[in-house]
């Protein structure tokens, strides 16, 4: 209610034709729109965070940070939502110490760069020594170290600001203690405040969260009135009262964290127009399914938050009809758009994943 005039609600999208079967096709492709390719080495593709993260990420010390509130465990496919490339998963960072340290421990950053000398210099050695295949895959390599130099040179810089500068130049929230907090709203909690600090800082610009695992057995009976059944069971309510009440307890206790993470960044001021982070940052927040139950992955359930700065019009609800204004990636194109995004050849960003055209309606 407190943040209605924030939201713009966007129901029936899909994240591509073929909608109907089990979880994987639906959670590990949320941010590419790639029907995954399974076999050996399974394929997806590149997603979207990561892209931009390529692109205009190299402005901040941090590409794009990915966190989550569950750890891999045993199928990548049901683990994570970024991929770097059709055959690389990228698994966020679950302990919020270890994703406190790389954004703002500067000394730790030093330690690196010492390291990465040593190994350049080594690795420099022994393309000497080498075949053309086998150059061709130390230059890239050498190219992945050097991209790290960069981004520590740029956050170890005092000068990297030219004209806006963050409110604070120091974290504003005590380093987390190590390993991982037994209670979970605190884990998600902190994780959340790590984001929001992160941009208040311009440590990043693009940052992915996503709470559970796909197929999780996660308990959530701290909620009361939630038993101690796995949400993955409980999804699976079969229409049934008590299933249904708590299913619909998890969804809102997802839903006070959103509201929690925009009180926080609605109270922090950007800039002398009066503006605030909330303003200015664009908040996707959603599922790969409108429910569990019958594993319906064709009508997402998608809010907007955030980003009156950046040409989103709040305070109504969209509802696409047509296959092709309902592909997900139509939307990733309309956001990344919005944020600056660009080609590999520099140009505007025209066109990702299985996109036909933006997503109309946003303005």
């Amino acid at each position: 209610e407190r943040h209605k005039d924030n939201l713009l609600f966007i129901d029936n999208m899909h994240l591509f034709d073929d909608t109907v079967g089990t979880h994987t096709p639906y959670f590990t492709n949320f941010l590419s729109g790639e029907v995954v390719r399974k076999g050996d080495i399974p394929q997806v593709a590149e997603t979207i965070d990561n892209y931009l993260g390529r692109t205009i990420g190299r402005n901040t010390p941090i590409s794009n940070l990915n966190l989550a509130g569950q750890s891999a465990g045993g199928n990548v496919l049901n683990s994570t939502l970024t991929w770097s490339s059709e055959i690389t998963p990228v698994l966020p960072e679950v302990f919020p110490r270890q994703a406190f340290d790389r954004l703002f421990d500067v000394s730790g950053l030093m330690r690196d760069k010492s390291v990465l000398d040593y190994v350049k210099e080594q690795a420099e050695d022994v393309n000497r020594k080498l075949g053309r295949t086998d150059q061709a895959k130390l230059d890239e390599y050498l190219t992945a170290i050097r991209d790290i130099e960069q981004r520590i040179e740029l956050a170890t810089s005092k000068d990297r600001f030219t004209n806006w500068r963050p409110s604070i130049s120091e974290p504003t929230m005590d380093r987390p203690g190590a390993g991982l907090p037994q209670n979970t709203k605190e884990h998600y909690q902190l994780l959340l405040d790590i984001i929001v600090l992160a941009f208040q800082m311009d440590q990043t610009r693009l940052a992915t969260m996503h709470f559970q695992n796909d197929v999780t057995g996660m308990p959530f009976n701290f909620i009361d009135g939630v038993s101690n059944t796995g949400m993955h069971s409980i999804s699976h309510h079969r229409k049934a009262e008590k299933a249904l009440r708590e299913y619909t307890k998890i969804n809102e206790f997802h839903h006070s964290l959103l509201a929690s993470m925009m009180d926080k960044m609605a109270a922090i001021k950007e800039g002398e127009d009066g503006s605030t982070l909330l303003d200015n940052t664009i908040i996707l927040y959603g599922s790969t399914m409108r429910d569990g139950d019958p594993h319906d992955a064709n009508d997402l359930p998608l809010i907007i938050a955030g980003g009156k700065n950046c040409d989103i019009r709040h305070g109504r609800a969209l509802r696409p009809e047509s296959l092709e204004d309902r592909r997900l990636c139509n939307l990733h194109l309309a956001l990344a758009q919005r944020i600056g995004g660009r080609s590999t050849q520099g140009g505007p960003l025209q066109q990702f994943g299985n996109s036909h055209y933006p997503f109309k309606g946003l303005s």
